[in-house]
């Protein structure tokens, strides 16, 4: 986490999602209603909530963002605590807080209408810039968690957090 975007380890691919998120993303919808949590090296937590006023600008902005947040000195919109990508599945999951959809390129094609009308809250999880690795995908398997896809046409993960963003500001009208 020590490079800057476009250095090579992929903090960009985290900052473009929380911008997908916060700034260009939603349009119409109530950012109080988006939350971005990112599992950092699997012990780390990162929880974002809407940064109202304060939304930084642009990739730099928001690498600067995580790096003071994991030094200890985050904003009041970022959360820190310790925890694994199981840990938050369970919290997801078990009771039901919400329901986790995985996006996978794999995953049958994305229904918000099915999804909108569970009730409950939604998650989707994403991979980094290389997907899941073998460990997630156990425990995708172990919790039974269903995989959804945006259709044929890959995307950045960027343009998947806007995608669903807006099929749910639609959905809402």
């Amino acid at each position: 986490m020590k490079d800057l975007p476009g250095s090579g380890k992929r903090i960009d691919v985290l900052c473009r999602v929380l911008s997908a998120c916060f700034a260009w993303g939603p349009s119409k919808w109530d950012k109080h209603r988006i939350e971005l949590l990112a599992v950092i090296g699997d012990s780390v937590i990162l929880r974002i909530q809407n940064p109202e006023q304060k939304t930084p600008t642009g990739e730099r902005a928001w690498a600067q963002i995580l790096k003071d947040s994991l030094k200890g000195n985050p904003p009041e919109y970022v959360q820190v605590h310790d925890g694994n990508l199981e840990s938050i599945i369970r919290e997801l999951n078990y009771p039901p807080k919400s329901i986790l959809w995985i996006l996978h390129e794999d995953g049958e094609e994305l229904k918000i209408q099915e999804i909108s009308d569970s009730g409950t809250d939604n998650s989707f999880m994403l991979g980094d810039h290389r997907g899941f690795n073998s460990q997630t995908e156990e425990l995708t398997s172990k919790y039974a968690l269903r995989k959804v896809s945006l259709g044929k046409t890959s995307y950045l993960s960027s343009h998947c957090a806007a995608h669903i963003i807006s099929e749910f500001e639609r959905k809402d009208k």
